[in-house]
C-alpha cells in the first residue's frame, strides 16, 4: 500500500534534538539580552511537550549491498550494523544501491499511524518499505539543497504493522569516497503525533535559534550606528555596524529565496552566511586592540571575496571537498588572529581583549568541528554547530566597542568632575584670596589709623596735657584745676591702650589696665590682687570692645575707691566652664543693699557698655558684705561700630582713680 511522505527542512541546518535546541537557545537568548535586544524579537518555539514524547531509537540494523528494485529476503548476505553506518568505512571502493533492514516486535497491532524520524538525510535518494510494502521516496536531495544535516518525517499508517515481527527496508544511492558521510543514521519509532512532535520540536527550536541570531545582528548593528552617528571619529564602531547589517540582509535575503530556483545567488548567499563573520571578526579583534596591519586586512578581505563568489567559478566541484576545505582555511584564519592578539599588543590586554581572544578560539572550534565531522573523527550525527560562532563574535566585538564607549564617556564624566572640582577649589581660592586681602588693606587702614591717632594724640593732645600740668604743678595754682589735667592725661592714656592690637589677648588687655590701676591704688591705700590665669582667644576683640570693658573695669574699681571705702580690692579672670571668660572684681567695703538704691549712672553704663558688645554683667551686694560685679565674656564679642562706642566717657571713672592733689 502506497502513503504520501512528507518531510521538513529546517531553515538552520543541523539544529537538531530538542536538548541541544533548548540549551542553544537559553545560551543566545541570554547572549542578546546583553546586546540589549529586545524581547519582541525571540519568540521562543511554540510546541514544548507537557511531557516527552514516547518513541524508540533504533541504533542497530542489517546491511547488504544489492541492486534489488525490492526488499532483499532473508537468504541475502545480510551484515549487522550500528547505526549511524559509513558506507566509507564498511564498503570502501563500492558504490550504488544498498538495503538497510531493521526488525522489531509490537505487542498488538497498533490503531493508529506511526512514523519514522531520521536526524540526518546522508544520501543521494532512499526508498522506505514497511514489512514489504512501498511506503515513500526521497528525491535527489544533495543535488536540490546542497546540505547535509535535515532531519525528516514519515508517516506510515496503521494497517501496515502487525503485531509480533515487524521490518523496515531503506534503500539508498551512496558513496563510499573518503570524504563522503553517506549511510544511515539512527531512526526514532513511534506514533506519528510523538514523532511528529520530535521534528516539528526540532525544526522549530532550529528556526528560533536562527531567528534568534539574526536579531542579535540587527540590533547590535543598529545599536552600534547610532553610537557611531554620535561619535564619529570610532570607525571601528561603523565597520562593526555595517558587517552586522549586511550579514543580517544577506542572511534574511536567502531565507526568503531558499526555496526559489537560483542556486547559483543561494550559494554565494548561503556561503556567506556561513562563513561570511570569519575575516571581519578578526579584522574587528584587532582593531579593537589597537592593532592595524594594512596588508594583512587586505589579504583578508581578498580571501572574503573569493570564498563567498566560489559558487560562480567552482560549480562543478564536489561540496563536500570545498566545504571541507573551506572549514580548515577559516579555522587557520581564526587562530592566527588569536595568535596575533596573544603576541602583538605590547599592553597588557584588557577583559573585553581577551573575551574576543576567547571568541576567535571558539569560532575556531566550532568551524574544526565540522571538519572532524567530515573526516569521521566525531560523531556522524553529531549536532552542526558551526553557525554558533556569529552570536560570540557579535558579542566579543561588540563587548570591546561598548566598552571603549563607556570608558570614553566615563572619563568625559570624570574630566568634567574633575574639572569643576578644581573650578570650585579656584573659585575658593580666589574668595579666600580677596577676602584675605580685604582684611590685610582692613588690618593696615586700621593700623595706619590707629598709629596716625597715636601721633597726634601723643604729639598733640599728650604733649600739651604734659606741659600744662608742669606749669600749673610749678606755679600751685588751684588744685582742682591740676585735677582736671591728671585725670584728662589718664583718660589719654586709656585711650592709647585701648588702640593697641589686641589681636584676641584678652590677659594682654586686662595687662594694661593692672599697669595703669597699680600706681593708683597704692597711693589711696588699697591693695590690689590680681588672679589672672591663662585665658583663651576671644573673637573680635577690636579697639571700640576694648575701650568698653576698660570703662567697665574702671567703672567697678571706681565704685569701691570712692563708695565702700574698702582697703582691698581683687580681680580674678579664668576660663569659663561652656566657653569664654569670667572676670569678677571683689572688694571688701561696706557694701550696699541693691532693693534700697537707686540705679545710678556709673552702673547704667556699665550695664549698657556691657550689653553693647554682648557681656553679661551680673553685680551682687550686701551690706557689710562688700560688692562683687561679675563679668562673661563669650569666646566672640559683638561687633560695635565707632560712633556707638564713641560717646561720651564717663569721667568719673577716671577722676575717682586720679588722686587728689597732695596725694603723690
Amino acid at each position: 500500500m502506497t502513503m504520501s511522505f512528507s518531510w521538513f527542512q529546517p531553515v538552520l541546518n543541523g539544529t537538531n534534538g530538542s536538548v541541544l535546541g533548548r540549551c542553544s537557545n537559553r545560551s543566545l537568548m541570554a547572549a542578546a539580552c546583553l546586546l540589549f535586544v529586545a524581547g519582541s524579537f525571540l519568540k521562543p518555539a511554540p510546541l514544548i511537550a507537557a511531557e516527552p514524547p514516547r518513541a524508540t531509537v533504533f541504533e542497530r540494523a542489517d546491511f547488504v549491498l544489492s541492486k534489488s528494485t525490492r526488499p532483499p529476503d532473508d537468504t541475502a548476505e545480510w551484515q549487522p550494523v550500528s547505526l549511524p553506518h559509513e558506507w566509507r568505512h564498511t564498503s570502501p571502493g563500492k558504490n550504488g544501491p544498498g538495503w538497510y533492514r531493521i526488525r522489531f516486535d509490537l505487542p498488538k497491532a497498533p490503531d493508529r499511524s506511526r512514523a519514522i524520524n531520521l536526524l540526518h538525510l546522508r544520501s543521494q535518494g532512499f526508498e522506505v518499505y514497511v514489512n514489504g510494502n512501498y511506503v515513500g521516496r526521497s528525491r535527489d536531495y544533495i543535488a536540490s539543497r546542497g546540505r547535509f544535516g535535515t532531519a525528516i518525517y514519515l508517516n506510515a499508517p496503521p494497517g501496515l504493522f502487525r503485531a509480533g515481527d515487524n521490518v523496515i527496508h531503506f534503500r539508498m544511492n551512496a558513496s563510499s569516497e573518503s570524504i563522503a558521510m553517506h549511510g544511515l543514521g539512527r531512526v526514532t519509532f513511534g506514533n506519528a503525533r510523538d514523532i511528529r512532535r520530535i521534528t516539528v520540536m526540532a525544526n522549530e527550536l532550529g528556526f528560533a535559534v536562527h531567528r534568534s541570531i539574526l536579531a542579535m545582528a540587527f540590533t547590535a548593528g543598529l545599536i552600534t550606528l547610532f553610537l557611531w552617528l554620535a561619535r564619529r571619529r570610532d570607525n571601528v564602531m561603523l565597520w562593526y555596524s555595517v558587517t552586522c547589517l549586511s550579514w543580517f540582509l544577506v542572511s534574511l535575503l536567502r531565507h526568503v529565496l531558499r526555496w526559489s530556483d537560483l542556486p547559483l545567488l543561494n550559494g554565494v548567499l548561503t556561503t556567506y552566511m556561513t562563513y561570511g563573520l570569519v575575516p571581519p571578526a578578526v579584522i574587528l579583534c584587532l582593531r579593537t586592540a589597537g592593532l592595524r596591519w594594512p596588508r594583512f586586512e587586505a589579504a583578508l578581505g581578498a580571501f572574503l571575496i573569493v570564498e563567498v563568489t566560489y559558487p560562480l567559478w567552482l560549480a562543478g566541484a564536489s561540496d563536500l571537498w570545498v566545504l571541507l576545505a573551506w572549514d580548515t582555511i577559516n579555522t587557520i584564519v581564526l587562530l592566527t588572529g588569536v595568535a596575533i592578539m596573544l603576541v602583538a599588543p605590547k599592553r597588557t590586554l584588557k577583559w573585553p581583549y581577551l573575551l574576543q581572544v576567547t571568541a576567535l578560539l571558539l569560532m575556531a572550534v566550532l568551524m574544526f568541528h565540522e571538519v572532524m565531522r567530515y573526516l569521521g573523527w566525531v560523531d556522524i550525527e553529531s549536532y552542526v554547530i558551526r553557525h554558533f560562532h556569529v552570536p560570540w563574535m557579535l558579542l566579543a566585538i561588540g563587548a570591546a566597542i561598548f566598552e571603549r564607549h563607556v570608558v570614553a564617556v566615563w572619563r568625559m564624566e570624570r574630566s568634567n568632575l574633575e574639572l569643576e572640582r578644581r573650578v570650585a577649589e579656584k573659585a575658593l581660592e580666589i574668595e579666600a584670596y580677596h577676602d584675605e586681602r580685604d582684611e590685610v588693606m582692613r588690618q593696615q587702614a586700621l593700623a595706619h589709623e590707629r598709629q596716625r591717632i597715636l601721633a597726634d594724640m601723643h604729639d598733640g593732645l599728650g604733649a600739651s596735657l604734659v606741659a600744662l600740668l608742669r606749669y600749673v604743678q610749678s606755679q600751685r595754682p588751684d588744685a582742682h584745676i591740676e585735677q582736671r589735667v591728671k585725670e584728662a592725661l589718664q583718660e589719654l592714656r586709656i585711650s592709647i591702650d585701648a588702640l593697641e592690637p589686641s589681636e584676641g589677648d584678652l590677659g594682654a588687655v586686662l595687662g594694661n589696665i593692672r599697669y595703669r590701676l597699680e600706681p593708683l591704688l597704692e597711693p589711696a591705700g588699697v591693695h590690689l590682687e590680681w588672679e589672672v590665669a591663662e585665658l583663651p582667644q576671644i573673637e573680635a576683640l577690636e579697639p571700640t570692645a576694648v575701650f568698653a570693658l576698660q570703662r567697665i573695669v574702671l567703672e567697678a574699681v571706681a565704685n569701691a575707691l570712692k563708695h565702700s571705702g574698702a582697703s582691698r580690692v581683687r580681680l580674678s579672670a579664668q576660663a569659663a566652664p561652656g566657653g569664654g571668660v569670667e572676670i569678677r572684681i571683689e572688694d571688701d567695703g561696706r557694701g550696699f543693699d541693691p532693693s534700697q538704691l537707686h540705679l545710678g549712672a556709673g552702673l547704667r553704663n556699665m550695664r549698657a557698655r556691657a550689653e553693647r558688645i554682648g557681656v553679661q554683667i551680673d553685680i551682687s551686694s550686701r551690706t557689710g558684705s562688700g560688692t562683687i560685679v561679675r563679668l562673661f565674656i563669650p569666646h566672640k564679642l559683638l561687633v560695635i561700630s565707632d560712633d556707638k562706642a564713641s560717646g561720651k566717657p564717663d569721667p568719673r571713672a577716671v577722676r575717682d582713680l586720679v588722686p587728689a592733689p597732695g596725694v603723690a
